[in-house]
């Protein structure tokens, strides 16, 4: 069971859900855009938010090969805090969250295509995702620690 709920477009269709771990996608087929979804727990990973803010922020930046830019923009919803992230360039993943309760748990949600496209052709479709992206983060509650079960690590 994840650490955490949210709403996401109706139109969207859950991908894949490991049975040990809380990774999944979600797959718009309309768009053929995905979202990459992983959640954490900073106690059965033992570590914290900071440090997993540092260790996403890394992967993120990683993306700076092929990016032309990459914005950075503070996010606080009724349940936490984190970072949007804008990607721009010919790349794969073009917007990311990272949100996080600062004190249990950790969400990244990464908004991507399976293959890098020109940013001009993709730009309605990524706008898109965008703005359905940025949705989600005023609509994530998350679980009792005593009701989940990750197994997930970094």
């Amino acid at each position: 069971m994840c650490p955490m709920r949210f709403a996401y477009p109706a139109y969207a269709r859950l991908h894949y859900i490991p049975r040990d771990s809380c990774w999944f996608d979600l797959y718009f087929p309309e768009l053929d855009a995905y979202w990459h979804i992983t959640a954490h727990d900073f106690q059965t990973l033992q570590t914290t938010s900071s440090k997993a803010l540092e260790i996403y922020r890394k992967l993120i930046y990683k993306h700076a090969i092929r990016a032309t830019e990459i914005s950075e923009k503070f996010i606080r919803g009724p349940k936490g805090k984190g970072f949007f992230y804008e990607i721009y360039g010919e790349t794969p993943t073009h917007a990311l969250i990272f949100y996080t309760d600062s004190v249990r748990y950790a969400l990244m949600i990464a908004s991507y295509f399976k293959v890098a496209g020109e940013e001009d052709s993709l730009a309605p479709i990524i706008q898109r995702m965008k703005y359905e992206l940025m949705q989600i983060y005023p609509t994530i509650t998350w679980r009792p620690a005593r009701l989940t079960h990750t197994h997930t690590c970094f």
